[in-house]
């Protein structure tokens, strides 16, 4: 038996530009994936099954996550186990306790999955220098940031956000203040709100940049924004608020419905009192330093 309690962490992007829409049906896009201090807390236990039958034991603290194969973890061993052809069988308990908010755009269900993959790397004694095509690639299959968890780098992102470089020099002088008023917003529903025309494309921004420029905030541009909040104002007045109360740059994550804000390192007492004002508001709010 074998078993670790491990974090999961989450991201938040950093612009997000639609660029165009495919013949496919899927849009280019490009953002930078930025991971931040919020996380899961994740139990694995893994133990031979004399059963000869490979089992998943999902649990969670939350009542609506899905404890079958509809969720990613039990997603993630099935597809590892094809992947790597384990021909031994296993008994595997996994339990999310789970902090991201879900359906938040901070890539809390990738980051749980890609968790249960470099579990089952570290277990099965996989050499990831061998098979770094091969884990990219079942990372893929089960979520286009999913990559992004297994580097938990700043990246900038493209193609369908499949296709990732690492920033290495990207780094942020500013606390970050999370905030979601409990709402989940389907993504497939905010790429069907988004109004472009198939025959535009937009030019690439992102790929030039290396830091986050105050000067150039206008270029982290979340296109999402304009459809979201068309429907969920309450998004914009926490944008708005959070720029009021000492924000110097503020955007949603993904397709929502979490907002953030970036508050100068010798603004603590703003910081600390504008997510106060939000935890009145039975708001989940979290600093990443």
């Amino acid at each position: 038996m074998f078993s670790a309690n491990l974090k999961s962490y989450s991201k938040i992007n950093i612009g997000l530009r639609i660029l165009s829409k495919r013949k496919d049906g899927y849009h280019d896009l490009e953002t930078i994936f930025y991971p931040v201090k919020l996380h899961d807390d994740v139990f694995i236990m893994i133990e031979p099954n004399p059963e000869k039958t490979n089992s998943v034991i999902l649990k969670s603290n939350k009542s609506f996550i899905p404890l079958n194969i509809e969720n990613l973890c039990c997603k993630a061993v099935v597809k590892f186990f094809t992947c790597f052809k384990i021909a031994e069988f296993y008994k595997i308990t996994i339990d999310l306790k789970k902090m991201i908010p879900v359906g938040g755009g901070l890539g809390g269900g990738s980051s749980d999955a890609a968790t249960v993959v470099k579990f089952l790397v570290k277990y099965f004694k996989i050499d990831v220098g061998i098979n770094k095509k091969k884990l990219i690639e079942l990372a893929l299959s089960l979520g286009s940031d999913v990559p992004f968890f297994l580097v938990m780098k700043p990246c900038y992102a493209f193609g369908r956000g499949e296709k990732m470089s690492v920033l290495n020099d990207f780094g942020l002088i500013y606390d970050i203040l999370i905030v979601n008023p409990n709402l989940h917003i389907s993504t497939k529903w905010a790429f069907e709100k988004l109004n472009l025309n198939s025959e535009l494309e937009k030019k690439s921004v992102l790929s030039e940049i290396k830091q986050f420029d105050l000067s150039r905030k206008d270029d982290f541009v979340n296109d999402f924004e304009e459809a979201v909040f068309s429907k969920y104002k309450i998004l914009k007045e926490i944008k708005d608020e959070l720029l009021f109360k000492g924000s110097v740059y503020s955007s949603m994550s993904g397709s929502g419905a979490t907002m953030y804000g970036f508050f100068e390192k010798s603004k603590k007492h703003e910081l600390i009192k504008c997510r106060d004002d939000f935890s009145e508001k039975k708001y989940f709010t979290f600093i990443s330093d």
